[in-house]
């Protein structure tokens, strides 16, 4: 399912005209990426139930521990879903969080509370302020027409704004009080190489 999504809207760019050079290359290594990840953790079942000696048990039994903790437990779930990857994108300066899967943080806004999962069903990229960071916005707005713009506040803020594509992977992020004179034109740079010319 995530191979169809990844590839779904770099071919609706592409076929409405806007796709930049190179977005539908993008879809072979980022999904090859995730087929080693799943060839591993299906690998590491095998690895699991095989045998019945003592270090096979004890192996089984560790792991059992291990995933008594929640923290383990949401690793080992977020490599089954595949929620795990982080895709390699061009940027060497990037936030921690690009090429991540967006993290599904709750939002506060004037209508109430909503998430980012919740956003996303409108199935398009997102640009998500997310410390009212007009400067942003205003760089984001050239991009209206095929990037929604929101703004929110969350209570575990983890970057200034985020760019979600809309296989909910984080194409870009500002650090927390990042420069304009940094931030805007990275953010430029990114909506131009995901979503095209403005």
């Amino acid at each position: 399912m995530l191979d169809s999504v990844n590839l779904g809207w770099k071919l609706a760019a592409a076929i409405h005209g806007w796709a930049p050079a190179g977005l539908l290359d993008t879809y072979h290594d980022e999904r090859h990426l995730a087929g080693e990840r799943t060839l591993l953790h299906t690998r590491a079942q095998v690895a699991l139930r095989r045998g019945h000696d003592p270090a096979a048990e004890a192996l089984r039994e560790l792991l059992g521990e291990l995933l008594a903790d929640e923290q383990p437990l949401r690793r080992i779930g977020a490599l089954i879903a595949g929620t795990d990857i982080r895709y390699p994108l061009p940027n060497p300066n990037q936030h921690a969080l690009t090429g991540t899967f967006a993290p599904d943080l709750v939002l506060h806004i004037d209508q109430g509370t909503t998430s980012v999962a919740e956003l996303m069903h409108a199935a398009g990229p997102i640009f998500l302020d997310l410390a009212d960071r007009q400067d942003l916005r205003a760089t984001a707005r050239d991009w209206r027409h095929r990037v929604d713009i929101h703004s929110a506040e969350t209570d575990h803020r983890p970057a200034d704004a985020l760019l979600i594509r809309p296989d909910a992977h984080i194409a870009w992020a500002a650090a927390r009080g990042e420069p304009t004179d940094t931030a805007a034109p990275a953010l430029r740079s990114a909506l131009s190489g995901w979503f095209g010319t403005p």
